[in-house]
């Protein structure tokens, strides 16, 4: 018994139908005496004592045991290795139907990858009060956790139903693949296969590898020499193209294979080209554009494309900052080219010479200032400054620059904004004339660096007379490149997909929205178009918390393009692929020893399908399973309680009736 009130409540009940009882027959004239007095103060003592205790609203404890049929599950094992065995026709639901009025019973197929098999996953998708399991299949799994394990810790008996043949069949198959699904540009990458064939001594076969276009990159023959072959192969393929690629591996069929369909293998490459774009903007044709194009290409990294501002002007260069990670302006703005807007919001390395127009390259506000003094130039050397904190250069190259010929610099005064630090300063003769040579800054929205001086051909070709290499001007030119090229483009409008989906899976992508002032918005809806080799469709994201989530359907094998946009014409373009990952074909030969396990260390049997009979006898000895549980009720709400007060005071009444007073 509850009661939400202290201890002491129950003695005031009780003093309560002590006053009213007392009350009652002692206070004033009555007619009753001895023990008819007695026996009516108690009746009415306990009535009203009882109808105090119950306006405290006490709680009564009792035990309720329930009987319930033992719940079974019947788990049908749907994958393409089950499908294309002798047993593929096979059903429980025969079964079902049989123990239905006994059991609990819930029938499920494996509405799964078919491609794949997780038995483990099945099993343990069976809800705790399950009494027994029936599981139906060959015993392949090629995916997820040992079902040998989940299943012991399910506690229950797991019944299994051997399907498929353990026989050997002749057949041959790409039985692994294993291989890195990123690769650099113009980089061979690795991959490593596995073959093996049963039944086939004696035989031989050819492996191939192509493109997507066809093109065969890798053969080799095999000579299987036992009838339980299997062998390792290795090769090395080319990434010529960036983007996602796909790669077909061919084994030749041999007469009398089981299948064929695991002769073949598709798998796709991620190639990235990691090289980033430098533009190098000229004035005009000038020794030193090559010189920086060889110096930047030094490193495999990077990619120099010289672009004439003529041709710029005239339309005869194509130029998409988007596919740039930085820009060098070799003497611009000049008096003849003015309009350098188009490498506005790139990062910049600025070579000021004889050709540049100082005043509009102040306009530019970049950081660097300088004042014409005249229409001179000075010859000036390098000197270098330790407080250069931007990057590293080693004592060693510092001092290979030192010696180098000097360069042609405009004359003038230099003023340089806060943020602005000295590589190297000029020096005129022996004399440090503090004004800077070479000068980086990462201040502000956009990375520079700048070079007060041309003639940059001539450091080159004597760094080599000097040490028989341009490794020192190099790795000047590369750091400095490095450093600027380093700023982060970040785009506005983000898809988030995988590289590779499995068929039978349903692709999930998901996109970010950024606003102007970089901030996660979902306001604008944003569509996406979808194109494949057979497939164009348009798509709408849902809007998910703060970003968007678009669910595609079931797509076939295949590479598929996306292109995302918004209303105010924010893209984002990707790609992925569809992979058709036949697990199941690699392996047809039945698991019938597993099956046995399972059924072995959680106390239930293997059947086969002739003895469904068996099976369905040993169901039906489930016994029922006695569920006890604790219940509270209300003492209002039960009869026994309610029928002893109405008793109480109707005994008292008649008592009191049949004395002759009421």
């Amino acid at each position: 018994m509850i009661i939400d009130y202290p201890w002491y409540a129950v003695l005031l009940c009780l003093l309560a139908g002590a006053l009213y009882a007392g009350v009652l027959y002692f206070v004033g004239r009555r007619r009753f005496s001895g023990w008819l007095l007695w026996l009516l103060t108690a009746l009415r003592f306990l009535a009203v004592s009882a109808i105090a205790f119950l306006l405290c609203a006490p709680m009564a404890r009792q035990k309720v045991h329930e009987r319930q049929q033992p719940r079974v599950d019947l788990i049908e094992d749907c994958s393409l290795s089950v499908q294309t065995s002798a047993d593929s026709a096979f059903t429980l639901k025969g079964l079902y139907d049989d123990i239905a009025g006994q059991c609990q019973a819930v029938r499920s197929a494996d509405a799964g990858n078919p491609m794949q098999t997780d038995l483990g996953a099945m099993l343990d998708a069976v809800p705790p009060d399950a009494a027994a399991i029936v599981l139906a299949s060959d015993g392949i799994y090629n995916h997820g956790s040992n079902p040998v394990t989940v299943a012991e810790r399910l506690g229950i008996p797991v019944y299994t139903v051997a399907l498929g043949d353990t026989a050997q069949r002749r057949d041959a198959a790409l039985a692994d693949m294993r291989c890195n699904r990123i690769a650099m540009l113009g980089n061979n990458f690795p991959i490593e296969l596995t073959v093996n064939a049963t039944l086939l001594r004696g035989h031989n076969a050819t492996l191939s590898i192509s493109d997507a276009a066809g093109r065969r990159l890798f053969s080799q023959s095999i000579a299987y020499t036992d009838d339980d072959f299997s062998t390792a192969i290795s090769a090395s393929l080319p990434a010529e193209n960036a983007g996602l690629q796909r790669y077909t591996v061919r084994l030749d069929v041999a007469d009398g294979e089981v299948s064929a369909e695991n002769n073949i293998l598709t798998f796709y490459v991620d190639v990235i080209d990691a090289r980033r774009k430098v533009a190098v903007f000229a004035n005009a044709p000038h020794p030193d554009l090559a010189a920086l194009k060889r110096s930047i290409e030094s490193n495999p990294n990077y990619e120099a494309n010289i672009i004439m501002a003529d041709d710029m002007a005239k339309g005869k260069a194509r130029f998409d900052a988007d596919d740039y990670s930085m820009a060098v302006l070799h003497n611009l703005p000049s008096r003849t080219h003015t309009d350098i807007r188009y490498t506005d919001g790139l990062p910049q390395l600025f070579v000021i010479g004889l050709q540049t127009d100082l005043a509009r390259f102040n306009a530019l506000h970049s950081g660097l200032e300088i004042v014409a003094k005249s229409n001179k130039s000075n010859e000036v050397t390098a000197m270098h400054q330790d407080a250069f904190t931007l990057f590293h250069l080693t004592d060693h190259d510092a001092e290979a620059i030192e010696a180098l010929p000097p360069l042609s610099a405009p004359f003038g005064e230099a003023r340089m904004a806060e943020g602005v630090q000295m590589l190297f300063t000029a020096r005129l003769g022996n004399i440090d004339s503090r004004q800077p040579l070479v000068a980086a800054t990462s201040q502000g929205q956009q990375r520079r660096a700048f070079v007060w001086g041309e003639g940059l051909w001539r450091w080159r070709l004597m760094d080599y007379q000097a040490s028989s290499s341009h490794e020192h001007f190099d790795r000047l030119v590369s750091q400095l490149v490095a450093f600027t090229a380093m700023q982060q483009k970040r785009d506005r409008l983000q898809v988030l997909a995988e590289r590779s989906y499995a068929a039978g899976e349903m692709p999930v992508l998901r996109a970010q929205l950024y606003n102007e002032a970089y901030e996660l918005t979902n306001s604008p809806e944003v569509k996406l178009t979808l194109t494949g080799d057979s497939l164009h469709a348009d798509y709408t994201f849902v809007r998910e918390g703060q970003a968007y989530r678009l669910a595609l359907p079931d797509l076939g094998e295949g590479l598929y393009r996306y292109k995302a946009t918004t209303d105010d014409g924010l893209t984002a373009e990707g790609s992925f692929a569809v992979e058709a990952i036949n697990l199941e074909l690699r392996r047809l030969t039945a698991d019938h020893t597993l099956l046995r396990t399972i059924s072995a260390t959680t106390g239930g049997r293997m059947f086969y399908p002739d003895q469904m009979d068996e099976l369905r006898d040993e169901l039906k000895s489930l016994k029922p399973i006695i569920y006890t549980h604790t219940r509270h009720a209300d003492f209002l709400r039960l009869p026994l309680v309610l029928a002893l007060i109405i008793l109480l005071l109707a005994a008292e009444w008649v008592l009191r009736k049949y004395h002759g007073e009421v």
